[in-house]
């Protein structure tokens, strides 16, 4: 089962719902920093992050907390 099937599933009226809550995940992931790994809100973040189906190769992979800062020439 995928997400495609999931979706075919629903009535056309509900898709742009569907479609918001997922638009609106990936804003989220992109504008809030990863949680440490101890942190209580790690769980919500997972969640977040696989409603916005940042998954596999489209996850975030960039840690700005471990970017070292760019050398001047």
């Amino acid at each position: 089962m995928d997400i495609s099937f999931l979706l075919s599933c629903l009535p056309d009226s509900d898709l742009r719902y569907v479609a918001f809550v997922i638009v609106a995940c990936k804003l989220v992931t992109v504008c809030v920093p990863a949680p440490a790994d101890t942190s209580r809100w790690l769980p919500l973040y997972r969640l977040v992050n696989a409603v916005a189906l940042n998954i596999g190769w489209a996850r975030n992979r960039f840690d700005p907390s471990s970017a070292e800062p760019e050398k001047k020439r």
